[in-house]
């Protein structure tokens, strides 16, 4: 702007101020050309900054999936196909050690905000149980530093992030447009929520809409990148309800996987294949709008798989500190600035993704409380490796996971609220690096470094052990024992089937399902005149 006041002050030509014969009026038309062209010049100019800023800032967007496991992913090895995935991988850089927490809410908080979930009381999933819990509003989210400067912010997916007051749904948290459910799992085809309530909106409202959630979450992404402001660059959390339950997929794509003999699995892998095609919509809007190359793109599943998915040969399993439950598929590309085609086996955590786009990017941020995560950009932009400056901590409301230089750290079932049946109070130490299936716990072996990283970390773990604690459907999932843990049962995962809209759906064990505990889905609740209670009109304001 600076360079333009010239223009603006400049003094009048010589042949004015020479000529005495030049009427007034002459005068003053040549003044306002003068000023016609300045002001032209100086429009010109505001509207190349604003343009160069949408073409220099790049683009975000983060596409998170939930509850898909490090197999379900086509370049792991798994039998679903994700071709649009496997794609991503090749653009742009595996992050093969990449983790975040062993259940949602811990791993969106860390995400959002940029820090271990525990210091915003964050242990276990928002849900009917959680009271007034909420994230915190003190503290600055990703998405909000994005809006500060100058990005347009979108959301599409499940918040579960606290819905108490109004204040809280994600319209009001630094986005500009959302869509999607408030809790955690809502019929594929019905949007209902537990209970039974509508739990389906766009921009704070609630709407009704035919179609299977996922096609619809790909979509209005798409739509919105396609429509979008182009002088602002955009930033975009995408956060996908698949492959979590319930299991419910459309009917043409679980005939697919017929060769697949467990019916639930079928289903499953038929709900990877839609999440994959929604992501290669999000991908083509991408290209089409021709901003791939001033885009950062990134995908990683938020937890580990429950027993229907695939956590390939690693011990554990979603809910659990293990790394099945932590070390997650993941992936980033930008063209030109990120290296394509590389492997990275820099140790990365959820929290870190904040602090580093701040570096990448250079956004201003106005934090409360200094990151807990690092910035990773230098590994990124280089493929390099290096020593972590901070350990990687991660927690549940029993017991928590610490990555330091070699070593890995799990301390188990110290929840002192917790009942007192059941597994005792377990400190394992695994070289990670050389074990990476964790069989070997060398904690005997190695007490001082057992001790050094326990004293370390006594603030999480004094934080866990006066954690709020319940127990949840099927029993003592979060707490561990002293042996590999296997995959049976179904904890976490219930049955569920199909309902409306504009496929047929697939249904698993012939019922409906979208709370914690088996059996059919309650009937929508209504108020006193009959009419279904929508679940964001129904929300205190205060």
């Amino acid at each position: 702007m600076s360079t333009l006041t010239p223009t603006l002050t400049r003094k009048l030509p010589s042949h004015m101020k020479r000529n005495p014969d030049i009427s007034l009026q002459s005068k003053n038309h040549i003044i306002g050309s003068l000023i016609t062209n300045s002001l032209g010049s100086l429009f010109v100019a505001l509207t190349t900054f604003v343009v160069s800023a949408a073409d220099t800032l790049p683009n975000v967007v983060l596409l998170v999936s939930d509850d898909q496991g490090w197999g379900d992913v086509g370049y792991h090895g798994g039998e679903m196909a994700t071709p649009n995935i496997d794609k991503l991988v090749k653009e742009g850089m595996e992050l093969n050690r990449f983790y975040t927490y062993p259940i949602c809410s811990t791993t969106r908080t860390s995400l959002l905000t940029g820090h271990i979930s525990m210091r915003h009381k964050v242990f276990e999933p928002f849900d009917t149980h959680s009271g007034d819990l909420t994230l915190s509003h003190e503290d600055q989210l990703m998405n909000q530093a994005f809006k500060n400067a100058g990005y347009m912010t979108m959301t599409a997916g499940k918040w579960h992030l606290g819905h108490t007051h109004i204040r809280d749904f994600p319209i009001n948290r630094g986005f500009d447009h959302t869509y999607g459910s408030l809790e955690a799992f809502p019929d594929y085809w019905t949007h209902n929520g537990r209970g039974g309530s509508k739990d389906w909106a766009r921009d704070g409202k609630t709407v009704f809409e035919n179609g299977y959630i996922t096609d619809l979450f790909g979509n209005e992404i798409s739509r919105l990148i396609r429509d979008r402001d182009p002088s602002k660059p955009f930033f975009s959390y995408v956060a996908f309800t698949a492959p979590h339950a319930p299991l419910q997929a459309p009917q043409e794509y679980v005939e697919k996987y017929a060769h697949i003999e467990d019916e639930s699995r079928r289903v499953f892998c038929a709900m990877v294949e839609v999440l994959d095609v929604a992501i290669g919509n999000v991908l083509k809007a991408i290209d089409d709008e021709g901003i791939r190359d001033n885009t950062i793109v990134m995908f990683f599943s938020d937890n580990g798989a429950g027993p229907v998915g695939d956590n390939g040969d690693f011990r554990g399993r979603k809910g659990q500190l293990y790394e099945a439950g932590t070390r997650m598929p993941a992936a980033i590309r930008w063209p030109g600035k990120i290296p394509a085609g590389v492997r990275s086996e820099q140790p990365i955590v959820v929290y870190d993704l904040f602090p580093t786009l701040v570096d990448a990017i250079g956004l201003m941020t106005d934090l409360r409380t200094p990151f807990d995560g690092e910035s990773v950009w230098d590994t990124l932009r280089t493929g390099k490796t290096r020593p972590r400056k901070t350990d990687i901590v991660i927690g549940t409301a029993t017991g928590y996971s610490v990555h330091s230089g070699d070593y890995k750290l799990v301390h188990s079932n110290i929840n002192k609220n917790a009942p007192e049946r059941g597994p005792q109070e377990l400190v394992e130490l695994f070289k990670i690096f050389e074990d990476p299936n964790e069989t070997t716990n060398v904690a005997n072996g190695q007490p001082e470094i057992v001790e050094k990283l326990v004293a370390k970390h006594a603030e999480w773990a004094q934080m866990i052990s006066e954690a709020p604690y319940r127990e949840r459907a099927g029993g003592r999932r979060n707490r561990t024992g002293t042996g590999p843990v296997s995959q049976g049962g179904r904890t976490g995962i219930d049955a569920a089937g199909g309902g409306s809209g504009d496929r047929q759906g697939a249904r698993v064990g012939g019922r409906q399902s979208g709370g914690p505990r088996r059996g059919d889905r309650p009937p929508p609740p209504r108020d006193s005149d009959g009419n279904i209670i929508h679940l964001h009109e129904t929300v205190p304001s205060g």
